[in-house]
């Protein structure tokens, strides 16, 4: 994904991001299936069900519809950057657990570094404060998808 120094109108901006979620879902939908580590499954459900709340968020949005997010507490902590060491392939009939843990890492900082932009691209016009939000809430599950890969490849001496 291109990235542009540009606000975009409300209707351009909030369709790339219906568009970014609609793949995400998919994303997920596809690693569900996949994936046989029960642990693993169950954070890509959530993350996948997530997906489609942020989607139906944004399609409301379009019609002008009060934007209602988690806003429980979230803070925009690090993370680990794992995307930045791990190399992403594209998955075929032969990826396993950790190779669609990678690709699922890579596609939630592409969706976070999205939302970054354009709340940054947008600051001072009424979407800021939505994508602002749906940045937290993404980097919150880039967070989940780390610390589980973590926990699970790689090793502490």
């Amino acid at each position: 994904m291109k990235n542009e120094d540009v606000c975009y109108t409300r209707e351009v901006a909030i369709e790339k991001a219906i568009t970014m979620e609609r793949e995400s879902f998919h994303t997920y939908r596809d690693a569900y299936l996949r994936i046989r580590e029960p642990r693993i499954k169950k954070l890509v459900k959530k993350l996948a069900l997530d997906e489609l709340e942020h989607k139906t968020i944004l399609e409301k949005a379009y019609f002008e519809e009060t934007i209602s997010l988690h806003d429980d507490g979230l803070s925009e902590g690090p993370s680990m950057n794992l995307s930045l060491i791990l190399a992403e392939k594209p998955l075929d009939d032969d990826a396993d657990d950790q190779d669609v843990m990678v690709h699922a890492i890579h596609d939630k900082k592409r969706i976070v570094d999205f939302y970054k932009k354009m709340t940054s691209q947008c600051a001072g016009a009424p979407m800021e404060s939505m994508f602002k939000k749906l940045s937290l809430e993404e980097l919150n599950h880039l967070s989940q998808l780390e610390e589980m890969y973590e926990g699970l490849y790689m090793q502490h001496n």
